[in-house]
């Protein structure tokens, strides 16, 4: 199992988004403009987790050149990745050393007892994908899609059907709360798998741990039943798909519900009504 201080390292090597404060591996900035001096501005308050501040110099202070910077528009997902509930390492660090658990329970438990808002997740993603498409993305851009992705689908889970007491306990509120979710809810759910499927192949173990299996199995099963769920666009979801996310949610083996399916994904097809 990685140390802290190796993961670390390995995180600085990867991923030039880091939401900790203990560590800023954004590359320097001198100060020879009004812009730059701001980024550093804004760098500085990412680092000190004041997210709202750091996504107001990129959004109001910055000047229109300034906010297309690929430096700018990576502050501003990490500031939005922060609101969400995201901190890199530490959410590496539960991932990396959960030893069993659906892909949907391991992303979602770095979220219990936290508030968390996932509507900013999508939005660090979104920013993401305005630097470029995820092919033309580098290695460490993808990293941190691919953990944004699996922090709104965590976030967006632990939200929705384990809301009590405040911010969860870890265990669904109630029996078959995953098939009452509304399309909002689900659709969250469903475009955090998207962006981790899309990015999946740029993480490694030092992100994983043991689980990459996990969420392999859940992104072939997720296929296997005959709708795409690679899906990073809210325009292309379809009811298909949101039925079957809900259904996949309410299972034992593959979500956070009750229903046993000892396994065989053709029983996902009973788990909701």
């Amino acid at each position: 199992m990685l140390t802290r201080t190796l993961k670390k390292i390995l995180l600085i090597s990867l991923s030039t988004l880091q939401l900790s404060c203990s560590e800023n591996i954004f590359s320097g900035l001198s100060s020879t403009s009004s812009d730059e001096a701001l980024l550093v501005d804004a760098r500085t308050a990412l680092n000190h987790q004041d997210y709202q501040i750091a996504i107001d110099i990129i959004l109001n202070q910055l000047s229109a050149e300034g906010r297309q910077k690929t430096e700018a528009k990576e502050l501003l997902a990490g500031g939005y990745a922060g609101k969400c509930g995201l901190n890199f390492l530490d959410f590496i660090d539960s991932l990396s050393n959960a030893a069993t658990g659906t892909a949907f329970t391991l992303t979602a438990t770095p979220f219990v007892g936290a508030a968390v808002d996932p509507a900013s997740c999508l939005l660090a993603l979104n920013t993401m994908n305005s630097i470029a498409p995820a092919a033309s993305r580098t290695l460490s851009q993808n990293v941190f899609a691919a953990i944004a992705g699996m922090s709104l689908m965590g976030s967006a889970t632990r939200l929705y059907t384990d809301a009590a007491p405040t911010n969860g306990d870890g265990s669904q509120d109630s029996v078959g709360i995953s098939c009452g979710l509304t399309d909002a809810q689900v659709d969250l759910i469903i475009l955090g798998f998207g962006f981790m499927s899309e990015n999946f192949s740029s993480l490694g173990s030092s992100q994983l741990g043991s689980n990459s299996s996990t969420f392999t199995d859940i992104m072939n099963t997720c296929s296997s039943l005959g709708t795409s769920c690679a899906v990073t666009d809210s325009s292309s979801i379809s009811p298909a798909l949101r039925t079957v996310f809900r259904k996949i949610l309410n299972t034992v083996e593959y979500g956070v519900g009750t229903i046993v399916t000892s396994g065989n994904p053709v029983l996902i097809g009973t788990a909701c009504p």
